[in-house]
């Protein structure tokens, strides 16, 4: 996967259209969606209203190149979670870790 090179365009309301009807399916208690992105948005609607619309969303935040932090940012605090920055696949294991802690 790491050897995929990134091209195009990015929908990020599209992956979070999809996590909120998988969720319908799932406890309440359970229902947390995972993002891991730039956050640069470049197709697709203001992913903002659907990340206000999950139970929660924690974003890990990949500034390894081009980003958009305000994004970012503005998708944790809607999804009431919270933002995790990643710059490497070191960065990942520690941060689910944090994020799934008690």
């Amino acid at each position: 996967m790491l050897r995929i090179p990134a091209r195009g365009l990015t929908n990020i309301a599209f992956p979070l259209q999809v996590a909120r009807r998988e969720l319908s399916r799932a406890p309440a208690r359970d229902a947390r969606v995972l993002l891991l992105s730039d956050c640069v948005h470049n197709a697709g609607p203001d992913p903002r209203p659907l990340a206000a619309r999950l139970p929660r969303l924690e974003v890990l935040f990949d500034t390894s190149g081009e980003q958009d932090p305000d994004l970012a940012r503005d998708l944790a605090r809607l999804g009431r979670g919270r933002l995790r920055p990643i710059r490497t696949y070191r960065d990942v294991a520690p941060a689910l870790s944090e994020l799934f802690a008690g």
